[in-house]
């Protein structure tokens, strides 16, 4: 693996491990307003990340199937994990997280149904199968839920800005309005995947 590669996964690595470090922040930003402050700064620092990550590893030719995992898995982390904390702090519906949980558990599971190798039948015992019955599974995104996930982290920024940091830009109305889109957006990428096949 290239040095490239191994900074890129390194970065998306970074969001991961700094998602207990926002949720403390956010859970304390309740008490101590200074809190919310560092809490924002992790999350610009987190969504940064996301964005630089792809974009070194695809400038280097270094993207891969696993730094596509790590990426999607630290972004769920730190999405789900936030969001949980925010039903925690009664700021946020219990289902908000559970409909970006049921689109990315659609997601995973399709994703390891649809790239499992075909293995197609072999003349004899001796032959080896074709490269293409080895290829490993992968994750199969869609334009819908790739837009979702550009929402959760609006909508994560939103409540941290809004809430943590005590900023209150938005009047109650419009989060409201963002936490209804959540099951429409997330349905549709489920959807989406269904109507596909």
């Amino acid at each position: 693996m290239s040095q490239v590669a191994n900074i890129a996964n390194a970065v998306t690595a970074a969001r991961l491990l700094a998602a207990p470090l926002f949720i403390a922040c956010i859970v304390r930003a309740t008490a101590t307003p200074l809190a919310g402050w560092v809490a924002g700064l992790l999350f610009v620092s987190a969504a940064w990340s996301d964005i630089a990550d792809g974009r070194l590893a695809r400038r280097h030719g270094t993207a891969s199937d696993r730094g596509r995992v790590l990426d999607h898995f630290a972004d769920i982390a730190f999405i789900l994990g936030s969001l949980a904390t925010y039903v925690y702090l009664d700021l946020a519906p219990w289902w908000v997280p559970a409909a970006i949980a049921a689109s990315f558990s659609v997601y995973v599971i399709d994703s390891w149904l649809g790239s499992a190798p075909s293995l197609p039948a072999v003349a004899s015992e001796r032959e080896a199968p074709p490269a293409e019955a080895s290829e490993r599974r992968r994750v199969i995104g869609s334009r819908i839920g790739h837009l979702g996930g550009i929402c959760n982290w609006v909508l994560v920024g939103v409540l941290t800005f809004n809430e943590s940091a005590g900023l209150h830009w938005l009047p109650p109305g419009i989060v409201a309005l963002l936490f209804a889109l959540v099951p429409i957006y997330s349905g549709a990428a489920i959807a989406t995947r269904f109507l596909a096949r």
